[in-house]
């Protein structure tokens, strides 16, 4: 008897339950403990991610410092101190066990007075295994496992205005998604360097991401509907989605000389070592107020040590108290000729992310 009662009464909560869930959806509205946030708002958010070990070493900041093919991601005006050709590749290890990568590739080339670089980043998800209501495990049609890729190819331009002002820009097209489903973007990145003369002070300003919304396409989100039974016709219609935009964000940096140069704060030394710092300022569209701050020593310009720590000002997992967002790494640079190659390695802490881990190589001068 006491058995039945108990399930009387689970019963009874039960289609309580149901009917409440079919009055109409849940709305979860935003509180002191639960406010309102831009997160997860945007597409082809890889772009946000960083490339290069030297700058991810330094937390990212390093829109007032980078040089070279990888300044094509981080302000496209840095490209501007290009004197030779020069190639860069970067390959990232993201979050350890979850087999997600990113590759980044640059060049850049002194000409037309000023210099053009081109550019490409890449983002796989690995291997991904595929199931659905009709085929839990997969089909010999659509097979076992797909992938999310990503990818960013852009081509730039930058110029030296005068001996202490750089411009540049550069124009990318953006695409992610899987193989029968994917979304393609225009955008467009301008930055600036400015060095001030005063105690070695460097100013960067970039901004990013910058272009029209974009909707899904692709077989899967195709339908074929035969609208009449008697004499049949097939039409074809794509599902309505919705526009999705771009993660614009803007960057603002600020970098010093602190020992070892012509205008360092602290004084020029014997010319053997050096040290330099930036503290970055980011604010993306779909992301709070991000800050970070970054050092690098290098000795007689051949080996380099480098640190840095970001903020980012969310609710996030952070992990372990105060290793959340903790980058370090450091480089040598091979002699070559006329050139040189720059091999770095950098290491961030992202609490429940694990870490990630990039390697680098950068042929120039």
């Amino acid at each position: 008897m006491i058995r039945t009662r108990h399930l009387l009464v689970a019963s009874l909560a039960l289609v309580a339950s149901v009917a409440k869930a079919q009055d109409g959806p849940v709305v979860l509205n935003p509180n002191d403990k639960n406010p309102p946030n831009r997160q997860g708002t945007r597409g082809a958010n890889f772009l946000q991610i960083g490339i290069g070990a030297r700058a991810q070493a330094m937390a990212g900041a390093a829109a007032s410092s980078e040089r070279g093919p990888n300044a094509w991601y981080w302000n496209p005006a840095g490209a501007a101190a290009t004197e030779s050709f020069s190639a860069s590749a970067t390959r990232e290890a993201l979050y350890q066990d979850l087999d997600i990568s990113l590759n980044y590739f640059g060049l850049s080339l002194p000409t037309l007075g000023g210099v053009l670089g081109a550019h490409v980043t890449t983002l796989s998800s690995g291997d991904i295994p595929r199931s659905d209501e009709f085929d839990p495990t997969g089909s010999a049609v659509t097979g076992s496992t797909f992938s999310w890729s990503s990818t960013a190819f852009g081509l730039g331009y930058a110029r030296r205005l005068t001996d202490r002002l750089e411009l540049g820009s550069s124009l990318k097209v953006v695409t992610e998604g899987v193989n029968d489903a994917s979304i393609s973007w225009v955008a467009l990145d301008a930055g600036t360097q400015f060095r001030t003369g005063i105690y070695g002070l460097t100013i960067g300003a970039v901004i990013a991401n910058v272009g029209p919304s974009s909707k899904a396409r692709g077989s899967l989100i195709s339908r074929r509907i035969n609208t009449d039974e008697v004499a049949p016709e097939i039409l074809r219609t794509d599902l309505t989605t919705q526009d999705t935009d771009l993660p614009t964000l803007f960057r603002f940096s600020v970098g010093t000389d602190l020992y070892g140069g012509a205008e360092s704060s602290l004084g020029q030394g014997n010319g053997q070592h050096r040290l330099t710092g930036e503290l970055a300022f980011s604010d993306a569209i779909d992301s709070n107020l991000q800050t970070a701050g970054g050092l690098e020593y290098s000795f007689r310009d051949f080996v380099f040590l480098r640190g840095g720590k970001r903020f980012y000002n969310d609710d996030r997992a952070t992990g372990k108290k105060g290793q959340f967002g903790l980058s370090g790494g450091g480089g040598v640079r091979i002699p070559l000729s006329s050139r040189s190659i720059l091999l770095d390695y950098a290491y961030t802490s992202l609490g429940d992310l694990q870490n990630v881990h990039v390697f680098s190589f950068q042929f120039g001068r």
